[in-house]
């Protein structure tokens, strides 16, 4: 855009009403500004007006993408690229002026990047301070993954204000934001199950900062708080928090037992009988070994017999695979626990569909029974969901391949299960015995991964991490929505629609049932990998897992399936290995 005469002042933005914008907004959070300003950017081009459409230009340009503390200066150099020496002096004379202090607070801190303008900082500090407390603030229209959400941006501006305090070496402006950080522990009391409290806390301790008894007493009765709502890994977080905040040996080394014993109380309250069980128990033996400091290796020694108890109980089958393959050990053997992921990765491959026809067709020509008898699939309700559609032998060129496709698919869940069992599972397994495996690790792998969309690291992360220690029950409700949003990511970075626009004017998204049969969607998956998530996910004559869990149609005991392992196995895949086939 041309630079206008006379310049942008602040006037302007008045004039342009960029206050309706933000007033209008169902949060008070730059990620939701950001589409505002941009459809007020259309408008206005639209209507000629070109000071309204600089405006909302520049306004949109600040807000997009989220902030995150540790990247920062990276964050705003990008937007910079896009912002010329006079719309950044059009920023700093509105930045005083902007009443809104999560719009005022982005502004004054990209100045900051860009200027160095100690005054920015001024801004900048109280306004994230007043933005995190209107994030703080409870929304009943909100539901629990929103709420999260909110409060994990709460914390974000927190964590950002203190950055700014500590680069400018300001003891006021510290104070002022530890002042807002004590009272949101005062507040909360440590009864805030959704983790801000517990940030808060780590916060405090990587800055050195806060009183410890107080502190060390608060977040005890927070984790006991955990343990009641059976939040183990908040609990254990805050048990090992306890423990920095302690300076008497005796009371570290209690609070870092306690920590351990959160892995013992899990297990009890998991599955018996099951591998999930045995990973906790095994996680417990080496956390109450590395506790620094203890001689009391007696409690180790007891839960190793409780590990050996919980073992006997597993399936037989299961047990003689961890037993007795040694595939796992290729897996593991002189890597590093990034390399040992990609190898478990690599390890199976998907399903080779023209293999499986010839398969599925020999066998109808060698069985004189196939024609004789229609396959059903029944539901565990009993409900029939499925029906084989015809013959694979008919002569109806449509009815052949509609009766192979189902035979495919039926097989190729039993390929699944049996790939979970006897090669996944025990790698797995492996993994877990030769390393500790933390929720950042995995965070570190999914980033800047083609398949896993900006914003979205940490609900992969946190799926894979369920996966990799075996609750798939939690790995599926976290993976298979986010393998549905990247499927439409990728659509759309490509220039495929992928949402409808019905005659009232809504654009509901596409689901997996419509995507993945898009015929563009062959530039973006091997037709191996696309016909496994087609037969785990949606195919009626199988898992349909997407559907099923959508419904509530899948009990406790179906989360344990391979069908779980193999789709937990296929996303972890996609992560690691997925490359995007570009068009000349």
């Amino acid at each position: 855009m041309s630079p206008l005469n006379p310049p942008l002042s602040k006037d302007d933005l008045n004039n342009a009403c960029w206050q309706n914008v933000v007033n209008s907004s169902e949060r008070k959070d730059c990620f939701f500004y950001e589409s505002a300003f941009r459809e007020k950017y259309q408008e206005a081009k639209k209507a000629g007006n070109l000071r309204d459409q600089e405006v909302f230009a520049i306004l949109a340009a600040v807000t997009s993408d989220a902030i995150e503390p540790e990247s920062t200066e990276e964050f705003s150099a990008d937007i910079l690229k896009y912002l010329t020496d006079e719309q950044l002096d059009f920023l700093a004379e509105i930045a005083p002026e902007i009443s809104d202090p999560e719009l005022q607070a982005r502004v004054a801190d990209i100045l900051w990047v860009a200027k160095k303008d100690y005054r920015m900082t001024q801004l900048a500090i109280p306004a994230y301070l007043e933005s995190a407390k209107i994030l703080e603030s409870p929304d009943q229209r909100t539901y629990f993954l929103d709420r999260q959400n909110q409060l994990t941006n709460c914390f974000i501006r927190i964590e950002r204000a203190l950055q700014l305090a500590c680069e400018i070496n300001c003891q006021n402006n510290k104070q002022l934001v530890l002042n807002r950080i004590e009272e949101v522990l005062d507040h909360f009391q440590g009864k805030d199950l959704l983790g801000l409290s517990t940030s808060l806390m780590e916060l405090l301790q990587k800055n050195r900062l806060g009183d410890p008894a107080k502190y060390a007493t608060l977040s005890e009765k927070a984790a006991n708080l955990a343990e009641t709502h059976f939040e183990w890994l908040r609990a254990r977080e805050l048990w090992h928090i306890k423990a920095k905040w302690e300076k008497d040996s005796t009371k570290k080394v209690a609070a870092s037992m306690s920590a351990a014993e959160t892995y013992v109380k899990e297990a009890k309250s998991a599955l018996e009988g099951t591998p999930r069980a045995a990973h906790l128990l095994i996680d417990a033996v080496k956390a109450f070994r590395n506790i620094e400091d203890s001689d009391d290796k007696a409690r180790a020694e007891e839960v190793h017999k409780l590990l050996l108890q919980y073992q006997k109980k597993i399936p037989k089958v299961m047990m003689t695979i961890f037993q007795e393959v040694d595939i796992s050990e290729f897996v593991v053997k002189g890597k590093n626990f990034q390399e040992a992921l990609f190898s478990l990765a690599r390890l199976v491959t998907p399903t080779d569909i023209s293999q499986l026809r010839q398969q599925v067709q020999q066998q109808a020509r060698d069985s004189v029974l196939s024609d004789l008898f229609s396959t059903d699939m029944v539901n565990e309700m009993g409900k029939f969901v499925d029906r084989q559609p015809g013959s694979i032998l008919s002569s109806n060129p449509k009815e052949a391949e509609a009766a192979t496709h189902s035979e495919m698919c039926r097989q190729a869940i039993d390929d699944y299960k049996l790939k979970a069992q006897a090669d996944i599972e025990p790698a797995r397994y492996k993994i877990n015995l030769e390393y500790n495996v933390e929720l950042n690790d995995i965070l570190a792998i999914v980033s800047h991964r083609p398949f896993v969309p900006p914003g979205r690291e940490y609900l992969y992360a946190k799926g894979l991490y369920a996966g990799l220690t075996g609750d798939f029950l939690t790995s599926t409700h976290i993976l298979i929505p986010q393998i549905e949003n990247s499927v439409r990511d990728i659509m759309s970075q490509r220039g495929i629609i992928t949402s409808g626009l019905d005659d009232r004017g809504i654009q509901n998204e596409h689901n997996l049932n419509s995507t993945l049969y898009r015929s563009e969607i062959t530039s973006i998956f091997d037709k191996n990998t696309l016909f496994d998530l087609k037969c785990l996910l949606v195919e009626r004559a199988d898992s349909n897992l997407r559907n099923r869990m959508a419904h509530g149609l899948i009990n406790d005991g179906g989360f344990m399936s391979g069908v779980m392992v193999y789709t937990w196995w296929l996303t972890l895949r996609l992560c690691c290995l997925f490359i995007l086939i570009h068009q000349q």
